[in-house]
């Protein structure tokens, strides 16, 4: 099984072109189908039946994980199983009759335009570190970036006179657009920066700390949880909230879902419809005041 499993990776990443993240997953979700099988002595995966599959599940279930990752481990043994169907190494498919559990989506939670309004005012731009920090916040609601692809950035990548960032995912590339407020504090924030770490200046980093190295993940949160609290702001203000934030104001003001999908880099369009059903909300909708400007 550990070949065939090596060579379905090998196929998903290099035919199908699955992203690294994918491929990490699949590895996971098959090597503990693979435990699974060690365990109750079935060496033949010809021989794995749909109870031992729903035996499987069963157990994932004993182990307290979430509906949704069982949800996604389910769907790994279903590509994986396919592929075997497909390349007649299996004469039939003991996942035809297991079922995805249902689960609820979780709604995720978002930042009103006063709170944005409030952050942009508790940040103090006469310091180099105060300019960057009012470029995050710019740069991660009007871009719908991840937090990583924020703290990746490259000055290469930006385009400043189309106000675009080339991003790359693996084999994947897509195009994102920023504000023209992000515009302003950019060409800040580099001429700052410049001037700050002089010899240590480099390009190839946007986002950088006091010893002028790439600003990590856990310093990106920390600091935007802190302008969340001097700001009063009872949410819990992290990198991921300007990016819920983003795709619910884009359909709020009229933004095709699939056009929102591909520039939030979404691999299926019901990812993109979770804020479809945040927006429904008179609440919501009010919150991000329609009149208001990214």
């Amino acid at each position: 099984m550990e070949k065939l499993i090596k060579d379905f990776l090998f196929y998903s990443e290099f035919t199908k072109r699955k992203k690294p993240s994918s491929i990490k997953s699949l590895k996971k979700d098959l090597e503990q189908l693979k435990t699974y099988c060690d365990e109750n002595s079935i060496q033949d995966i010809k021989k794995i039946s749909s109870t031992d599959l729903r035996d499987f599940s069963i157990k994932l279930q004993k182990e307290n994980i979430s509906k949704r990752s069982l949800g996604r481990k389910l769907s790994s043994l279903r590509v994986f199983f396919k592929y075997l169907l497909e390349n007649k190494i299996i004469e039939r498919n003991p996942m035809l009759h297991i079922k995805t559990p249902n689960f609820i989506v979780e709604i995720p939670e978002i930042l009103s335009m006063e709170e944005i309004e409030k952050l942009r005012d508790i940040i103090d731009t006469s310091k180099c570190n105060g300019i960057r920090d009012r470029l995050i916040v710019e740069l991660l609601f009007s871009s719908g970036m991840t937090p990583n692809e924020l703290i990746m950035l490259s000055e290469m990548a930006i385009n400043l006179n189309e106000r675009e960032i080339i991003i790359a995912n693996g084999k994947e590339i897509r195009r994102v657009f920023f504000s023209e407020t992000a515009r302003k504090y950019l060409k800040m924030y580099l001429e700052a920066k410049k001037i700050k770490f002089k010899d240590k200046y480099n390009e190839n980093i946007i986002f950088v700390n006091s010893s002028a190295d790439r600003l990590s993940d856990r310093s990106l949160r920390r600091l935007l949880v802190k302008y969340g609290k001097r700001a009063e702001i009872s949410k819990e203000v992290n990198p991921f909230i300007f990016r819920h934030t983003f795709g619910a104001y884009m359909l709020s003001h009229g933004m095709n879902i699939y056009y929102l999908k591909k520039l939030m880099g979404h691999l299926s369009i019901e990812t993109t419809k979770i804020y479809q059903e945040l927006i429904k909300k008179p609440v919501i909708l009010k919150s991000l005041n329609i009149n208001s400007n990214l």
